[in-house]
């Protein structure tokens, strides 16, 4: 028993030694496997977002107030312009960002009432001082409007998951419509002011007033303002995004479309 023993321990050591040694290799092998990492390679890039496109459709009221179109002219008619546009949108969406064509229609209701020109006094009267008479928006034979064509670029910032700052601007032009008519007015002198040129500059008919003035041409002539084919559109917008599912948008937002504007927005993304 005792002459085993040493034979034993002898048999272990060994065993312990060659597992020593193999694993040591493997160690090594494992070390060899793994690269060190050079901290000057940049990080991998983050997959790329991507690309969507949208279509939806806007309801907006437009504004030309009075007091904007009065740095243009001496008076304008009451109550300014004031109109409802309708259009859609086609969308290309990448992450935050958005590029925005609108096709959108509107029907202009310009100021009626007496509009002077800027250096006319229609307090001295006669026909060196005479006024427009805008007719109303119901009696306008072909009613003014236009229908614009605008590209947008929009970004968006974050607040929530499904809530953003939804800011941007663009450009685009805008194909006029109708006609806007109005009479060419001698106004009567001393009767009105530029600020209350009423009722001497109106003419004598219960339909515009009942006032003092008389047509130029000496009989009710309807006259058209020469205006031109095709107008700029300039978009600033600004506005808040909601999203109620990942594929839909709803936008409220206001700010200048060559008018000040403020409406609402949806879109649907596929």
């Amino acid at each position: 028993m005792r002459s085993r023993l040493p034979s034993l321990l002898t048999s272990l050591i060994l065993a312990s030694a060659s597992g020593s040694a193999f694993a040591g290799p493997a160690l090594d092998d494992d070390k060899a496997a793994s690269p060190p990492v050079d901290p000057t390679e940049p990080a991998s890039a983050p997959a790329e977002q991507p690309v969507e496109y949208g279509v939806g459709l806007r309801i907006r009221g437009v504004f030309l107030p009075k007091a904007e179109v009065e740095l243009f002219v001496e008076r304008a008619g009451d109550n300014g312009s004031k109109t409802l546009g309708l259009g859609i949108e086609l969308t290309r969406r990448r992450g935050n960002v958005e590029l925005q064509l609108g096709i959108e229609f509107e029907r202009f209701k310009p100021g009626e009432g007496v509009w002077i020109e800027s250096g006319k006094d229609v307090a001295v009267g006669g026909p060196d001082n005479p006024a427009d008479y805008v007719l109303p928006a119901d009696l306008q034979e072909n009613p003014l409007g236009w229908v614009t064509f605008e590209f947008t670029f929009l970004n968006h910032a974050p607040i929530t998951k499904n809530l953003s700052v939804r800011y941007g601007g663009g450009a685009g032009l805008g194909i006029v419509l109708g006609d806007l008519e109005h009479f060419n007015m001698i106004c009567a002198p001393g009767v009105g002011t530029n600020s209350n040129p009423d009722p001497g500059c109106a003419p004598m008919d219960p339909r515009f007033g009942n006032g003092l003035g008389t047509f130029e041409e000496g009989t009710e002539t309807r006259v058209k303002y020469n205006l031109p084919p095709v107008f700029p559109v300039v978009n600033a917008i600004i506005g808040l995004q909601f999203k109620p599912i990942e594929k839909m948008t709803i936008n409220v937002e206001g700010g200048i479309r060559t008018f000040l504007f403020f409406g609402m927005s949806s879109s649907y993304f596929f």
